[in-house]
């Protein structure tokens, strides 16, 4: 009600009033994790969830023990930093030594490593909307390196203040509806969502040997910049065709035997369109088959979450595969007028 006006033009009103916010964001059990009360206190909810999201992790993989201990387990965290610190300060809330860690992106992946004294490498990235899928494509890289032997890695994304929303307003980002339309001719923008996610990751070899429970096989990442486009902000299909190609070159995948592609779906006409071509163009580069492989995108589920998008993503395929079900894309009713599903391998 404080913040609501459907004039988009308003000062510092949002025409959007959506969002798929996590609840009870405040909730914490500090003293499990020997944090004092005090100092959980002055800790940003994304260092919380994120620390409770790498123990569900490890306890899933059977490693939320000793076990861990003094091992080369690395830790990589995406997110796009926090603004708790804004929101103490609107609160009277005056800063104090346990502030300054509580409130640092690097702590963020730092303190499952301090409780659980992990020796492996350690640190945050921030690339926007692809950070958990970088950060899973480090530890990945770390692990083929040598650097670990085990790694953590996702994305966390809370919003504390409404200032990150109002920016998305001004920037005409967020959907009228509240809704995300991918590839859908009403695609007008996304919702924004909240969430936290982690995957446990070891090499092939180590997790048969060691008896691990395997949820799916990653045969290969890769990581590019757009170059110079029309905007900072807008993507390249050239960039993304050479990408797909590059990774599956390297890792030795036919495109033909691909049965489902997770897209990252923006959910705008033109995003939506540069990424269908860019996968349409990197598929026929391998074949000519038409419309044998669904494509979707759990941001019509959940909501745009920003540095947890990819990791929610892959989260998603791996349950997929699990359940031998793919969940179902919402909000698609008339396809977008730039994007010729007749004519690509996708429906």
């Amino acid at each position: 009600d404080e913040y609501f006006d459907p004039d988009p033009e308003a000062p510092n009103k949002t025409y959007c009033k959506w969002g798929g916010f996590l609840k009870e964001i405040d909730k914490f059990d500090p003293l499990f994790f020997n944090i004092s009360p005090k100092e959980a206190a002055f800790m940003d909810p994304q260092q919380r969830l994120f620390l409770e999201e790498c123990w569900s992790a490890l306890e899933d993989a059977g490693y939320a023990t000793n076990h861990v201990s003094a091992k080369k387990v690395g830790v990589f965290a995406g997110t796009v930093g926090g603004a708790y610190d804004i929101l103490m300060e609107r609160c009277g809330m005056y800063p104090t030594a346990d502030a300054l860690a509580g409130n640092v992106a690097s702590v963020l992946s730092a303190r499952i490593a301090y409780f659980l004294n992990l020796k492996g490498p350690n640190f945050t990235v921030d690339t926007a909307c692809s950070s958990s899928l970088v950060a899973i494509h480090l530890a990945c890289q770390s692990i083929l390196a040598g650097e670990s032997d085990m790694a953590l890695a996702g994305g966390i994304l809370t919003m504390t203040t409404p200032d990150a929303y109002l920016l998305f307003t001004k920037g005409r980002l967020l959907s009228y509806a509240g809704k995300c339309r991918t590839f859908d001719n009403e695609a007008d923008g996304f919702a924004p969502g909240e969430g936290a996610g982690l995957l446990v990751l070891k090499s092939l070899s180590a997790a048969l040997r060691d008896n691990d429970r395997i949820y799916g096989v990653i045969k290969g990442t890769g990581i590019n910049y757009d170059g110079k486009t029309n905007g900072i902000t807008a993507p390249s299909p050239l960039s993304q065709k050479e990408l797909a190609l590059s990774v599956y070159k390297r890792a030795g995948i036919n495109p033909e035997s691909i049965n489902y592609v997770e897209a990252h779906g923006t959910a705008t006409n033109l995003g939506d369109s540069i990424e269908f071509d860019a996968m349409t163009g990197a598929f026929r580069n391998y074949t000519d088959k038409k419309q044998y492989c669904p494509i979707g995108s759990v941001r019509t589920n959940i909501g745009h979450t920003f540095s947890s998008a990819c990791v929610a993503s892959i989260i998603k395929v791996l349950l997929a595969m699990k359940y031998k079900k793919i969940p179902p894309s919402l909000h698609f009713n008339t396809p977008n007028e730039n994007i010729k599903f007749e004519e690509s391998p996708f429906y």
